[in-house]
């Protein structure tokens, strides 16, 4: 279980170095036609994930329906640093026998009409979820990045189970060469 949040924690870490990586123009900038959304605009919602994590809804349920569209930290680079980093430093303080706690996870599930769903789950699943979608994201923001210029790790956005896939072929290919 204490792997969960040491893969968070990783996660956030390579979100942090590439927020810290671009320049303020970079970060607030459109895109289109090939983005709607900005690169700051795309850490606001990964960070919304995390925020209905922190301070749960008044009913106590986690509510990924709430969101903070239009605040700050959409355009200032600074202010999105200081929360990751606040982020990650709240997964730094989780305890990991927290993680098997049973949660309620309240989430909108129609485009069509409002429908909402109440989702039993439990917060380390949860912190899994966080952490798979800011990787999903990561690679969103990485795409934009290059369309506007910017070198880009090719790590960035790789999710774990390809990461090790690509470490087992660099293997392969290694041993081939002997």
């Amino acid at each position: 279980m204490k792997s969960i949040i040491g893969g968070s924690v990783e996660s956030l870490e390579q979100m942090l170095e590439f927020i810290e990586s671009l320049d303020d123009t970079v970060y607030r900038q459109s895109s289109k036609p090939l983005f709607d959304s900005t690169i700051g605009q795309h850490l606001r919602h990964i960070l919304d994930l995390y925020m209905a994590l922190i301070n749960p809804h008044r009913t106590g349920n986690v509510n990924y329906d709430i969101r903070r569209r239009g605040i700050a930290l959409e355009h200032d680079r600074a202010a999105g640093i200081a929360e990751l980093q606040l982020v990650k430093q709240w997964l730094g303080n989780i305890d990991p026998s927290q993680l098997e706690q049973p949660i309620m996870i309240n989430t909108e599930v129609s485009i069509s009409s409002v429908q909402t769903s109440e989702i039993p789950s439990t917060f380390g699943r949860e912190i899994c979820f966080a952490a798979s979608h800011l990787t999903h994201h990561l690679a969103l923001m990485a795409a934009i990045a290059k369309y506007l210029g910017q070198q880009v790790d090719a790590g960035l956005g790789v999710a774990p189970c390809t990461a090790t896939f690509l470490r087992g072929e660099q293997s392969a290919e290694f041993a081939c060469a002997q």
